[in-house]
């Protein structure tokens, strides 16, 4: 599964994820047909989803929730999801933000030095230097209030962390321009709900 293959990749680039994986608890299974409703101060969502969890993704002690939608194509489709997250808000309320990303997993949830973070992977055509297909990977967290931020300058130069696409996995670096890193931060942008 490209999540693994990525992870493993990953593992060895910041070699700081290895440390603690973020305690994530699985929701019940529910087939993609059934709904889920989650009631907020904002109203009432629905949402069809395979795979679900909660965890603490703003380390503020209360349990967010997270839901997987496959977007159930083919080809490199059939790894694409919507990720549904609702996350305490610090006044009694839950924050909804969607992303979308490839191959999302349990582990792409990691805790380093004590503040939990998402890994996300994307596919990307083209960039600058490079007329390739690649993947991006990036790290997201939540602040106290339920807003998703792009956390990669915790991490310094390792991320966004770009690798060109192969059938076979072959993880290797690529320089970024400047015009780069802005298409990554336009097109991987978190819509809160």
């Amino acid at each position: 599964m490209l999540s693994f293959e990525a992870n493993a990749w990953m593992d060895q680039w910041a070699p700081e994820f290895k440390a603690a994986a973020a305690n994530v608890e699985a929701l019940p299974k529910v087939p993609v047909s059934n709904y889920v409703c989650t009631a907020t101060e904002g109203g009432e969502f629905r949402w069809e989803y395979s795979e679900g969890y909660a965890i603490d993704l703003n380390d503020d002690g209360t349990k967010d929730q997270v839901f997987i939608i496959p977007w159930m194509g083919n080809g490199l489709s059939a790894s694409g999801y919507d990720v549904h997250f609702m996350v305490s808000d610090g006044a009694k309320g839950r924050k909804k933000t969607v992303i979308e990303g490839y191959g999302v997993s349990k582990s792409d949830f990691v805790k380093v030095k004590g503040k939990t973070y998402f890994r996300h992977s994307e596919f990307f055509e083209h960039f600058e230097k490079s007329e390739h297909n690649h993947w991006v990977y990036q790290l997201f967290s939540f602040d106290k209030n339920g807003v998703m931020k792009c956390s990669n300058a915790d991490f310094g130069e390792k991320f966004p962390a770009v690798t060109i696409y192969y059938i076979k996995p072959k993880f290797r670096q690529i320089e970024l321009t400047a015009g780069d890193l802005k298409k990554i931060a336009a097109e991987t942008k978190p819509v809160a709900k």
